[in-house]
């Protein structure tokens, strides 16, 4: 029994794969890369549109507050007018009051002058011991001012001041 037995080659089909497996397996791994490929891009997309609304988002609050900072410093500047017209009022009030103090002065001034030189050499003594003797002192005027002296007389132009509390009130 010295020849060898040669035995021929048999493929059996459950060891090699069928040519249509492999095409469908090949269109699978193609299709779930062009998936992965394509939820990548996606994703990226997605992402890039969500930092544009916060970005979007980031310049409407910066507009938002520069509108309220302007409209709180168009607030502050009004405040500010109101201010001064309500001081220019004061001023003119006050302007007002001094001159009819001044008018009704020289009044006052003659009931003193008449008082002192009725003999009394004390006659500007304050207080209750001075009022309870009823001597000298300080005098009423008629309508019950009780105002000490009147501020020097402005001399200031009226008119301008008018003209200028005129055009805020416009």
């Amino acid at each position: 029994m010295g020849e060898k037995v040669v035995l021929p080659k048999f493929e059996i089909q459950s060891e090699s794969v069928h040519p249509a497996i492999k095409a469908i397996a090949t269109v699978a791994a193609l299709l779930l890369g062009a998936m992965l490929i394509l939820g990548w891009a996606v994703w990226h997309r997605r992402s890039q549109q969500m930092a544009a609304e916060q970005r979007r988002d980031a310049i409407i609050a910066a507009r938002v507050a520069e509108a309220n900072a302007v409209i709180e410093a168009a607030k502050a500047k009004e405040a500010e007018a109101v201010a001064r017209a309500a001081a220019e009022q004061a001023k003119i009030a006050a302007a007002k009051a001094a001159a009819e103090a001044a008018a009704k002065a020289p009044a006052a001034d003659k009931a003193v002058v008449a008082d002192a030189s009725s003999g009394h050499h004390h006659a500007h003594h304050h207080g209750k011991a001075a009022a309870a003797k009823g001597k000298g002192g300080a005098v009423a005027s008629k309508d019950g001012d009780d105002s000490k002296k009147s501020a020097p007389k402005s001399t200031r132009d009226n008119a301008a001041i008018d003209k200028l509390l005129a055009s805020f009130n416009k």
